[in-house]
């Protein structure tokens, strides 16, 4: 998965020939969380994490209005969730015992539909799908005044003290979401500074179930899907190389 998304973005970097074509670098802040309940007792609270999101861009333009964005991102996804020990259906205004810190490090790749209006300033609107993979991740977990925080390992034989496994049987790798969002851009120096705001909603369960049955259990106890959900806003610098 992994080398099939950077040969699709070395193709588009690499391939200006065929029209307007520019690239340039991406880089911002990204803030992500995950939707989902495990059971209708669940009273947990799901937060927000803050994380880097960086890569290239490639963007074909078949008009002055119409243009492909194809990126390569490395983006972080998780949550910060805070859940109570023992009793679930404690006062929602008691404390919560526990926080936890999940963040995943996926690539991925945006081809995004980008439909431009204006001329001093370029204001654009952005849609389309992106696919994911998880590559990495790290967690941290706080009660009191004890914490313990580690890697995640998607190998079972590379776990070290503290580390957490993350069962392929149980955990899935590849996302699948869409994009929506817009910008404005003007030409600065040699390219255009672009500006973009987007929010990032994922299609996938994180979580995998052996069969059927374990899922349908799972529904009828309330158990609703865990979903990547982000914004980002995030800087680029494009450099057309038609010129």
């Amino acid at each position: 998965m992994k080398k099939l998304l950077i040969l699709f973005m070395a193709v588009l970097l690499f391939s200006p020939g065929f029209g307007q074509f520019s690239v340039g670098p991406r880089v911002g802040v990204n803030f992500a969380t995950l939707t989902g309940k495990y059971s209708k007792d669940d009273d947990s609270k799901s937060g927000w994490i803050t994380g880097l999101t960086f890569g290239a861009v490639g963007n074909y333009e078949f008009s002055d209005m119409i243009s492909l964005n194809a990126e390569l991102l490395f983006v972080t996804q998780g949550d910060k969730t805070k859940f109570n020990e023992g009793d679930a259906k404690k006062s929602s205004q008691a404390q919560y015992d526990y926080t936890f810190w999940e963040r995943y490090h996926y690539l991925q790749l945006p081809l995004l539909a980008k439909f431009s209006f204006g001329s001093d300033f370029l204001f654009y609107g952005i849609l389309g799908p992106y696919f994911g993979y998880k590559i990495g991740g790290h967690y941290k977990a706080k009660g009191g005044d004890n914490t313990i925080k580690g890697r995640v390992r998607f190998k079972e034989n590379k776990v070290k003290d503290n580390d957490w496994y993350d069962d392929p049987d149980y955990s899935r790798r590849f996302d699948l979401g869409m994009y929506i969002g817009g910008g404005v851009g003007k030409e600065i120096g040699p390219g255009r500074l672009e500006a973009d705001l987007r929010f990032g909603m994922g299609f996938l369960d994180t979580n995998k179930f052996e069969n059927k049955d374990d899922k349908q259990n799972a529904k009828d106890d309330g158990y609703k899907s865990f979903r990547n959900m982000n914004i980002s806003l995030t800087l680029a610098y494009m450099f057309d190389l038609s010129k």
